[in-house]
């Protein structure tokens, strides 16, 4: 029997739309979606909705009626993984989602960090991965091998953080450290804005409390290019700014009104055009 969308489950989710979970003076992770607009893929929208000591997974039609749903224990978000409000984490297949805890336990990073994997269609709990330190994710590869994630290196710096691959298969959380081989530097700095998808390939803008740029994520072959973006310093409406594949495939850095502030080639990753002082 369907039954109407929960929209407040106690207190804690009385005005809840999406919500970010980060402590003070936090680093750069966008939070979880952890209310009602969730992560729409189709026909159906997939949400989490935390009330105490419990979380409930719910998968919902167009006309807001619950098709199916479940409750697991602990609290659980959809990881949302750019401030643009992109929420990510349904695997290609759409029978499988992964859920994340806050980066934050209390006021400090976590030293443990653990996700879960709900299957979709008989809304029962899949896997789940725990591993030591403090992660958020990042993205899946399109055959749901990979999962890629954020991990933060110092609780004393969580504007520090690199990106890993855990391979799904067996191989777990892969020693290799996901980042561009053109520079010796593996860690990254900046807070991510907006995020596209084309071909596999994950692209992320990043800036607000660091110099600018794109991280090129190639989910399928564990691979990253970083690409600087020709500004000294990040604008300061960069918050406002999308990304956007154009029709010849170019990656295309738009800001608040539409307008083309850096045209960049996908395939050699230079910048084709841009304008000095957006």
């Amino acid at each position: 029997m369907r039954r109407r969308i929960l929209l407040v489950l106690g207190l804690a989710l009385a005005c809840a739309v999406w919500t970010t979970t980060l402590a003070s003076g936090a680093g750069p992770s966008p939070g979880l979606s952890e209310g009602s607009k969730g992560l729409a893929n189709g026909k159906f929208r997939y949400v989490a909705l935390p009330s105490g000591k419990t979380t409930e997974v719910q998968v919902v039609d167009r006309e807001g009626d619950v098709r199916r749903h479940m409750r697991i224990n602990g609290s659980w978000g959809i990881p949302l993984v750019a401030y643009d409000g992109t929420a990510e984490g349904l695997f290609p297949n759409g029978r499988t989602l992964l859920l994340a805890q806050s980066l934050y336990d209390g006021q400090t990073l976590r030293t443990t960090t653990k996700f879960t994997l709900v299957d979709t269609r008989r809304m029962k709990v899949s896997r789940r991965i725990q591993l030591k330190g403090a992660f958020t994710f990042d993205a899946l590869s399109r055959d749901g091998r990979y999962v890629y994630m954020i991990e933060y290196m110092s609780p004393e710096d969580p504007s520090s953080y690199r990106v890993r691959a855990y391979d799904l298969k067996g191989a777990g959380l892969l020693s290799k450290i996901v980042s561009d081989k053109r520079s010796w530097a593996t860690d990254m700095r900046g807070l991510p804005i907006a995020r596209v998808w084309k071909e596999g390939w994950a692209y992320t803008l990043y800036g607000a409390n660091a110099k600018p740029f794109i991280h090129a994520l190639d989910t399928q072959n564990v691979a990253a290019v970083c690409i600087n973006l020709p500004w000294k310093t990040s604008p300061d409406r960069i918050f406002d700014y999308r990304l956007r594949v154009d029709g010849d495939g170019h990656l295309v850095v738009r800001g608040p009104n539409g307008r083309a502030l850096a045209v960049i080639d996908r395939q050699s990753f230079k910048i084709i055009s841009f304008v000095a002082s957006p």
